[in-house]
């Protein structure tokens, strides 16, 4: 009898549990993109996976993983740019794209998060050019069914800034998006202070950099604002993506120098072609609105990179 009671009641439990489950499929927002919160099934000739690629950058090889999608197709291809130090990398971003069928790169500067070399921030947007030149060659497109034509860069904060240098130089790709792009030259007055101040200024503001950047410390950091002999500022590559689908998302409670303010005034200066942008009510990483920011990167990706295939 008992045994028979408890075969009863599991069953029910089960069946219950079953239905909560639908009930909680059944009642994800309508209005949001399936990728964000359904996995595709499984391809089993050609699945999605995780690989370890090594992307060559002023004779080093940095570190990186291909978010691959899955399929023989080939895919529209984002490179995912993280900030500094990169303690927000965005990959439920990179996930939710690849489960919209993208492929995505994400990689880590020389000198940062155990690529060899040091960071320096010039650097870095010699190394996002080199991460983009690797998705471009033949062999690693064979590899990972790349549309080189279909070619997205997005970047967050410092990753901002260099996406726009890198979309700057290569206006064939794609789209561009820029999450809280960083404004450097913004920083620069914070910067000019007594030499006895200048630390603790640098501090303030690259509170977060010091062990993750090999080396590269947050007055590093600000003295290469400074420095003389690059151009730090942001809107600098207006003229030469004007032309390009961009989308730029930032954040009310963020500092002036990412809200991306000095671009968007350049890029409406020259008659800009396609440029959406979008405030959302969070923090630089957008840590209370990541679905929200899934959202609004898929929807609008998926309008440009879908007619962009048909042409």
């Amino acid at each position: 009898m008992n045994r028979l009671f408890l075969s009863v009641w599991c069953a029910i439990l089960t069946a219950l549990a079953s239905c909560q489950y639908s009930i909680a499929a059944q009642s994800q927002p309508s209005n949001l993109p399936s990728a964000i919160f359904v996995d595709p099934p499984r391809d089993a000739a050609n699945p999605m996976r995780n690989e370890a690629v090594w992307i060559p950058s002023g004779g080093l090889l940095m570190n990186g993983v291909m978010y691959a999608a899955a399929g023989i197709r080939n895919h529209p291809t984002v490179l995912n740019i993280h900030g500094t130090p990169g303690n927000e990398q965005n990959m439920d971003i990179a996930q939710a794209l690849r489960r919209a069928g993208y492929n995505v790169l994400s990689f880590h500067y020389r000198g940062a998060w155990g690529s060899p070399g040091k960071f320096t921030q010039a650097g870095g947007v010699d190394d996002c050019d080199a991460a983009l030149a690797f998705l471009q060659d033949s062999a690693v497109g064979a590899r990972f069914h790349i549309d080189t034509k279909r070619l997205i860069v997005i970047g967050h904060s410092y990753g901002g800034f260099a996406a726009a240098r890198v979309a700057a130089a290569h206006p064939n790709i794609a789209a561009l998006v820029l999450l809280a792009p960083w404004n450097p030259a913004q920083d620069i007055p914070l910067f000019t202070v007594p030499p006895e101040k200048f630390a603790a200024a640098a501090h303030s503001i690259f509170d977060d950099d010091e062990g993750r950047m090999g080396g590269y410390t947050d007055v590093d950091m600000a003295k290469e604002i400074l420095a003389p002999g690059y151009d730090w500022r942001l809107e600098t590559s207006a003229e030469a993506i004007k032309n390009l689908p961009i989308l730029i998302v930032s954040a009310k409670y963020d500092s002036p120098d990412d809200q991306g303010t000095e671009l968007i005034t350049a890029l409406r200066q020259v008659h800009a072609a396609d440029v959406k942008t979008v405030s959302m009510d969070t923090d630089h990483p957008f840590t209370d609105h990541r679905i929200a920011l899934e959202k609004v990167i898929l929807d609008w990706l998926q309008r440009r990179i879908s007619a962009k295939a048909t042409r």
